[in-house]
């Protein structure tokens, strides 16, 4: 599921000291190999050599550089009949590049004149010369050949003296490869391979190398090199570099007790980890309904995080494939927390990363997140988290401040003309849609504002009796003659008793209240337009322009945001207040202001 998970999981700051100690010790065999050009060069013309053959079957493949290089003999000493007169060029340092050049003026201009393309001589009587050394050279073998050649003479001291001579004469032959050389090649690759290996583990040895189910002593003597069976390399030269690292892992076989110890604390502390994080994310996905669940598998520093569904056994291959846009998602923040955990950023920030769950995997992502102990989270870490939903401020602030350890910390950001203005959102500021419309009442606001904050309140606790009655028909422009009671069947004209109690109701809210005064304000338009000027916020402007009449917004979708702004639930039982944060988009409140103009108003 990530491509790095050893780094993530895995490689904590304790694993890396115990790691740390592991190499100090095995360092003394490594050691050998820093800095010392003379075996780091043996070591790469072994592996060149090696390379240049391939095992088949039967043998060695035709096919591999090798095999194509001598199989058609050593045509740079044994030059074909009749083409002796170019040897100072077959023999030269740049045979190949002369070969390809010869090749390619004689296929170009032959056809072309009888004269020579350099001399301008007649070659006539030359041509079958010419021709001739296209088919007995290809540069490609030659070049293959030399490359042999010189990787032979590199090693040189490190091949037996009766090694060196064979190897002399399979690169001398003068027709090709006879069954005897090829079977001797063979061995020389096999044996050569078998040191290569050797030596380029011994180069890189680390912890990982020593199997779990063996004894570090044994696993160390098991890398000694024995030339005895290495008979076409047990050269003096090859056993003074070899003696050298022989006695470097009996330095370290004295500490393989040490070293043993060192490879259980750190094997034992990764299964821990590896136990530790399978149970955290796996708990995460049960709680957040997802029917999924994962695995650390694979050997050591091989090990990778796989994805199961719990109703299957296999692996799930090509996690895009299977999971959901939502799932993907999920997956993606917790791994990226864990990634933060990992490479400990001065920094992180989290881009609306909840917005689009729903409520249940809201707070099991935020739990996951921040509800931990602090190394196991991005608690205590400096988190910057931007978000449009509402609802994990009112979680975090405000509902379960205290299992956030109180260290969140929320502000309200609004583009405005150009400017982003802060401010701080404290558990205060989060309030009942109740609350705010009694707080609003006590204040010096305009009387029709806070006629539409009382009759929201009405709203909210579902009372829709005389007040509510009474302020519904006051804003929809009704006269107290006119007033219907939306309570009765057909809407009646409202009895006049119950229009004085609701009026009176209002009155103990609104001291200065008067049903014809208000509506007096409410149908005058330009004393309508004045109050909307003077609105401390893009919520109040809204509520003032439901109340002009005659005046449309062509925008649907505006439409449907001026009328339904706050008509959902959740945001009705708990919000920041309208009042204190202005929480309409400007472009809305800006399409308000151009109706109006276009009303003239």
């Amino acid at each position: 599921m990530i491509s790095n998970s050893f780094d993530i999981f895995i490689r904590t700051d304790a694993y890396n000291a115990v790691e740390g100690d592991i190499s100090t010790i095995v360092s003394e065999i490594n050691g050998l190999f820093g800095g010392n050009e003379e075996l780091e060069a043996f070591i790469a013309n072994l592996k060149e050599l090696g390379d240049a053959f391939t095992l088949s079957k039967t043998g060695l493949s035709q096919k591999s550089a090798g095999m194509k290089g001598l199989s058609q003999g050593n045509k740079l000493q044994h030059i074909p009949e009749g083409l002796e007169a170019y040897r100072p060029f077959i023999n030269s340092s740049s045979n190949i590049a002369w070969i390809d050049w010869q090749i390619k003026g004689s296929q170009q201009f032959s056809e072309l004149s009888d004269c020579c393309p350099y001399c301008s001589s007649d070659t006539t009587d030359k041509k079958e010369q010419i021709t001739k050394v296209a088919e007995e050279y290809d540069k490609n073998v030659i070049k293959n050949l030399v490359k042999i050649i010189d990787i032979i003479d590199k090693l040189g001291n490190y091949f037996t003296e009766a090694s060196r001579q064979k190897l002399k004469e399979i690169t001398l032959l003068p027709n090709g490869l006879e069954l005897e050389h090829i079977d001797y090649l063979k061995q020389i690759k096999t044996q050569i391979d078998r040191l290569s290996d050797r030596l380029t583990k011994l180069k890189a040895l680390k912890g990982f190398d020593f199997k779990r189910d063996k004894l570090v002593r044994d696993q160390l003597n098991a890398y000694k090199i024995d030339l005895a069976f290495l008979t076409e390399l047990n050269s003096d030269a090859t056993k003074q570099e070899i003696d050298s690292i022989n006695s470097s892992i009996d330095e370290v076989v004295v500490k393989a007790g040490q070293l043993q110890g060192k490879l259980n604390q750190q094997r034992s502390a990764m299964q821990k980890l590896v136990e530790k994080y399978q149970t955290e994310i796996n708990s995460f996905l049960s709680y957040a309904g997802y029917k999924y669940k994962v695995q650390i598998s694979g050997e050591d520093d091989q090990s990778q995080l796989k994805l199961q569904h719990i109703d299957h056994d296999d692996f799930v291959s090509g996690g895009d494939q299977h999971l959901s846009f939502g799932e993907r998602n999920a997956f993606a923040i917790v791994l990226f927390m864990y990634e933060c955990l990992s490479k400990k950023p001065d920094l992180i920030i989290l881009d609306d990363p909840i917005s689009s769950f729903d409520k249940n995997k809201k707070y099991a992502i935020l739990e996951m997140l921040f509800r931990r102990k602090s190394s196991n989270c991005l608690k205590g870490k400096t988190v910057l988290m931007l978000t449009h939903d509402v609802e994990p401020i009112i979680d975090t602030v405000k509902a379960v401040q205290k299992q956030f350890d109180s260290q969140v910390f929320a502000s309200y950001l609004r583009f405005d003309t150009g400017l982003i203005v802060e401010m701080s959102i404290d558990k205060s500021d989060i309030k009942t849609f109740s609350q705010i419309c009694t707080d609003y009442l006590a204040t010096d606001a305009h009387s029709i504002l806070k006629l539409i904050y009382l009759r929201r309140h009405f709203e909210i606790v579902d009372d829709l009796g005389d007040t509510y009655q009474v302020l519904s028909n006051l804003l929809h422009l009704r006269s107290q003659k006119e007033a219907i009671d939306t309570r009765e069947e057909g809407h009646p004209v409202m009895d006049s008793s119950k229009l004085e109690e609701g009026i009176v109701q209002i009155t103990s809210s609104i001291a200065d209240f008067s049903y014809d005064g208000s509506l007096e304000r409410l149908k005058d338009k330009r004393s309508l337009k004045d109050i909307y000027d003077n609105c401390s916020s893009g919520y109040e402007k809204l509520q003032i322009f439901r109340l002009f009449d005659g005046v449309e917004v062509d925008n649907s979708v505006l439409q449907k945001f001026i009328n339904e702004t706050y008509h959902i639930e959740n945001e009705y039982i708990c919000q920041l207040d309208p009042t204190k944060f202005d929480l309409i988009p400007e472009y809305v409140v800006k399409a308000c202001d151009d109706c109006l103009m276009e009303a003239g108003f």
